[in-house]
This record gives structure tokens, C-alpha cells and sequence, in this order.
């Protein structure tokens, strides 16, 4: 049985490969943020850095990709790990025969503890993505259906702040604190999500906002 369980988690882990972000989103912008600000086409030396909220949790900025790295830890018994096909220990380390790769292990007695790396995309510079430096900001821009989804990491030499826009909750907080323009797109009386239409002042104050529902922070190691 523990067998299937050890399978079991490491298939959710690496199964767990995605865009991360806040699914059904009920804000976005009527442009790419901020407007009238030039589009970058790869992220600055400036920005590039591993950014870190604990052990198992790294926001990492490339210079043509961003994405949010976590780390599991798997534990067997080696009588359990040798009935998996799958694996196998080479020189004290765990071998994944599928996908051809050894991962960072542990040993005590007859116990194994191995880590697997799962990689979230936030930003990869893809055909509907749109980034923007602005503010020592990156706004990060997805095209939906003639929209944009749009997120931020605001970075400096201690740190980042990772912040979806998207929520209810944030619209309210936002509708309430700067009075930006939307458009409310409804079906069957329900409000499926709002457009908002800010000028570049209007964006450049809501950068300056804190406390949104979907926002991490990490640290410069």
C-alpha cells in the first residue's frame, strides 16, 4: 500500500507542472498595464535573482521567464523505494529511471527522503504575454479574448512582492480607493468580471496599494 501511496505523490507532484495563477479572474484591464509605457522583451540583469519565503518556496526571475519553484519532500523505507520499478538509489541518491534524473536524497538508516522540484510559470514572454517595466515594478500581461489579465512583482535588492489581480474582493478595494473607470461584463444578471480602463497615473497608484487578497512575499537571499 505504501507503495502506491509513494506513486501516488509523486505523480500529483510532478503532475502539478502549470501556469500558476488565479484561475477565473475577475479583473482585467482593457489594455496591456501600464499604457504608454514601452514592452520589454526580456527581464533585466537587474531583476534576474532567486527570491526565497521559505525552504520550499522560491519566486525565480530569469531573463525570458518567471516562475514560482516548490519543493516536496517524499519519505520511504529503501525495502519500500527497491519495489518501485520507477526508482532506484544510485550513489546514496534517488534515481528516476522515466525521466532520467537523480534527486536530492536524504539518508538515515533504513529510511530515504528525497525532494522533487515542481516549477510553476508565471511569466514566459509567450505570443498573448505583454511585460512592462515600470516603477521597479514588472507588470506582467496576459491576453484573454481582446483583455489582459495582469499581474505585478514589485522587486528591490531585499525582496519581492508577487500580486494577482483578480478577486471580488480587490475590485471592491480598488473601486472604493482610486476611482478607476470600468466596464462591468454580465450574463444572466450575474456579473462575470469587470474591465477596467486605468490612465497610467491611475496604475501607477495602484502599485502603491498593499493588502490584496492573492499577494506573497519573498525575500533576497
Amino acid at each position: 500500500m505504501k507503495k502506491y501511496l509513494i506513486l501516488a505523490s509523486f505523480a500529483l507532484a510532478m503532475g502539478s507542472c502549470k501556469d500558476s495563477g488565479l484561475n477565473n479572474s475577475f479583473i482585467y484591464f482593457s489594455e496591456a498595464q501600464p499604457t504608454n509605457v514601452d514592452e520589454i522583451k526580456a527581464f533585466h540583469k537587474k531583476f534576474v535573482r532567486t527570491y526565497t519565503m521559505d525552504y520550499s518556496h522560491r519566486l525565480v526571475v530569469e531573463p525570458k521567464c518567471a516562475y514560482i519553484l516548490e519543493i516536496e519532500t517524499l519519505t520511504a523505507l529503501k525495502s519500500e523505494l527497491d519495489s518501485i520499478p520507477e526508482f532506484e538509489l544510485r550513489n546514496n541518491q534517488v534515481y528516476d529511471k522515466s525521466e532520467n534524473k537523480a534527486y536530492k536524497t536524504f539518508i538515515k538508516g533504513d529510511t530515504i527522503a528525497f525532494e522533487i522540484e515542481r516549477l510553476d510559470t508565471i511569466f514566459s514572454f509567450a505570443e498573448n504575454e505583454i511585460a512592462k517595466e515600470y516603477k521597479s515594478s514588472l507588470v506582467l500581461n496576459k491576453e484573454v479574448d481582446g483583455k489582459y489579465q495582469t499581474s505585478i512583482l514589485k522587486l528591490s535588492t531585499i525582496g519581492a512582492r508577487h500580486i494577482q489581480l483578480g478577486t471580488k474582493k480587490d475590485f471592491t478595494k480598488l473601486k472604493a480607493e482610486l476611482k478607476i473607470p470600468f466596464a462591468t461584463e454580465m450574463k444572466e444578471n450575474d456579473t462575470l468580471h469587470v474591465v477596467l480602463t486605468p490612465t497610467r497615473a491611475d496604475f501607477r497608484k495602484l502599485l502603491r496599494k498593499e493588502g490584496f487578497e492573492y499577494e506573497s512575499n519573498y525575500l533576497f537571499k
